[in-house]
């Protein structure tokens, strides 16, 4: 966390301790569920290590939205934002190490530390550029060039990622990135 804030923000050593000082170390096992669909959540994570998914079920299907590898903030942007319910799961897909805060806390450091307050919109900003890139892939792009993009981008989540969850991420069902993947 320490490395990541001072890696993405310009903090005085008061205001990096003021930060850190509001995220509480947590490590969750495989399979944790860190969200349930419900109220918005009132936390949220940053994770040092390990892997977790967002993902929703629809028509008793599990459909993966999102991977968070170390060094993202795993938490339901909507549902925090607008304050609504969230639809999501979230869990742990291997042992996770994270820190987490309380949103209430964090709104305050907004509003104390300017620079903290500039890095969540940046992580905000990232994270919609990041949902129309995959939007237009959606409809632009076909499997493969999805699969080979998410293989580019993210090599870990091959090698981490039941198959499954990758499929539904992509759009697809798992027999059809079998078959997709056979041809490469």
């Amino acid at each position: 966390m320490r490395a990541y804030l001072q890696q993405h923000t310009q903090l005085t050593d008061n205001e990096l301790d003021q930060t850190l000082g509001l995220f509480r170390p947590c490590a969750f096992r495989k399979g944790t569920a860190l969200f349930q669909p419900g109220p918005p959540p009132d936390r949220l994570y940053f994770i040092e290590s390990g892997l977790a998914r967002a993902y929703r079920l629809v028509r008793g299907e599990d459909i993966t939205s999102a991977f968070y590898g170390a060094g993202s903030f795993c938490f339901d942007s909507l549902s925090i934002v607008a304050q609504v319910p969230t639809e999501l799961h979230f869990e742990c897909l291997t042992d996770v190490q994270a820190h987490e805060i309380l949103i209430p806390d964090l709104n305050r450091l907004f509003r104390r530390v300017p620079a903290i307050e500039r890095l969540g919109r940046r992580i905000n900003e990232d994270l919609v550029c990041g949902l129309t890139e995959r939007l237009r892939a959606f409809q632009m792009d076909d499997l493969r060039t999805r699969y080979l993009s998410l293989l580019r981008q993210n090599p870990e989540l091959i090698q981490q990622v039941p198959q499954r969850h990758i499929a539904t991420y992509l759009g697809v069902k798992p027999e059809s990135l079998s078959r997709m993947r056979a041809q490469l």
